[in-house]
């Protein structure tokens, strides 16, 4: 079985993930390879999602209240709305 493969950054993470569902979808691999790919785009669809819920969390929206700049966190903002 092959080892994980991370991904530098989110980008590249998901050029992948296009290239490898542009060959499941060509129809044009083996079923063996075809299970190998679709395992393996699970994998970066689950390492993506683990990205994108780091940078949400990282995410501050900045506001100006009472004359002073005050941060708050981007859930936050979201549940009052």
């Amino acid at each position: 079985m092959k080892t994980k493969k991370t991904y530098k950054d989110f980008e590249s993470a998901m050029q992948r993930l296009q290239e490898v569902t542009a060959q499941l979808e060509s129809g044009e691999v083996k079923l063996e390879e075809a299970i190998e790919l679709y395992t393996e785009g699970l994998e970066i669809a689950r390492q993506c999602d683990l990205k994108l819920t780091e940078a949400e969390k990282k995410i501050k929206i900045i506001m100006e209240k009472n004359g002073r700049i005050e941060e708050e966190d981007f859930e936050e903002k979201d549940s009052r709305e």
